[in-house]
């Protein structure tokens, strides 16, 4: 029931914004959602009509870009917004759900990235790089025109956060020939020049000390296609792109050697 007036005070707010103009002003029936994202227990399944007031406080945060890691309805068609920047700096957004009031900015401490409780929900904007975070799942939010506004970030239930490496998300890559590898909660895709792209079960690496190591079974049985990696704690230069990386990569595909650098790609710190 409360779930039901809360929805129905939203739809109503959303219908007075249809007609302001603003780029950001979408109708709520022009938006689409995974199931997942319409069904889910936070409060991003009410994405369609907090929308307007979302972007007003993603573009009120000072260092840009910026997104949203929680949001709260309130009371008279006001939203919560708890917005982070480029710099990592959080600020508390409160305004309409239109965004039509000026949207009011307090500092507060960011939430933890690893915060996977029921409630919790993130949005990244189209205009940042698609978001990869350990222990949720990633559902687009498009306009029925088939534009992307950016991706929806929702807690994945039996997931850990310890583990060999924090199960981070890599890039590996090398030139001569080259290739190019990400390693992420979801899948282990291996690209090279003139080739399909290979995707690999995820699996933590194997961590010892400084190295990080994969041992990865050809998906297809094909054994010319198993996959060796590891990653290094050290210094590695990209000469071709004159920049410096954290970490060296080493590896080994159908008895090619694999050499190059990597760098962690989790785009929300």
């Amino acid at each position: 029931m409360r779930h039901a007036r809360l929805a129905a005070a939203l739809a109503l707010a959303a219908s007075l914004s249809a007609c302001a103009g603003d780029s950001d002003r979408v109708s709520p029936d022009q938006f689409e959602l995974t199931r997942q994202t319409r069904e889910s227990e936070t409060w991003a399944r009410y994405l369609p009509q907090v929308y307007g007031g979302l972007m007003a406080c993603l573009r009120a945060h000072p260092a840009q870009p910026a997104y949203a890691e929680h949001l709260v309805p309130q009371n008279h068609g006001m939203i919560l917004v708890q917005v982070v920047g480029a710099d990592g700096s959080a600020q508390e957004c409160s305004t309409d759900t239109d965004g039509r009031t000026t949207p009011q900015l307090s500092p507060v401490a960011a939430r933890s990235p690893n915060d996977s409780s029921p409630e919790t929900a993130m949005f990244t904007p189209a205009g940042m790089s698609e978001p990869l975070l350990r222990c949720t799942t990633l559902h687009p939010v498009s306009h029925r025109d088939g534009k992307l506004l950016g991706w929806v970030s929702l807690p994945r239930s039996g997931c850990h956060e310890t583990g060999p490496a924090a199960q981070s998300s890599w890039r590996a890559f090398g030139n001569e020939p080259f290739w190019n590898l990400r390693i992420t909660p979801e899948a282990i895709v291996l690209d090279r020049l003139g080739s399909l792209p290979l995707q690999y079960p995820s699996e933590p690496g194997e961590e010892q000390g400084n190295r990080w190591s994969w041992n990865l079974a050809p998906p297809d049985g094909d054994q010319r296609n198993r996959l060796e990696m590891n990653i290094l704690n050290t210094p590695c230069s990209d000469s071709m792109a004159d920049r410096r990386y954290d970490y060296r990569a080493e590896g080994r595909f159908g008895g090619q050697e694999l050499r190059g650098c990597a760098e962690k790609i989790n785009t929300i710190p």
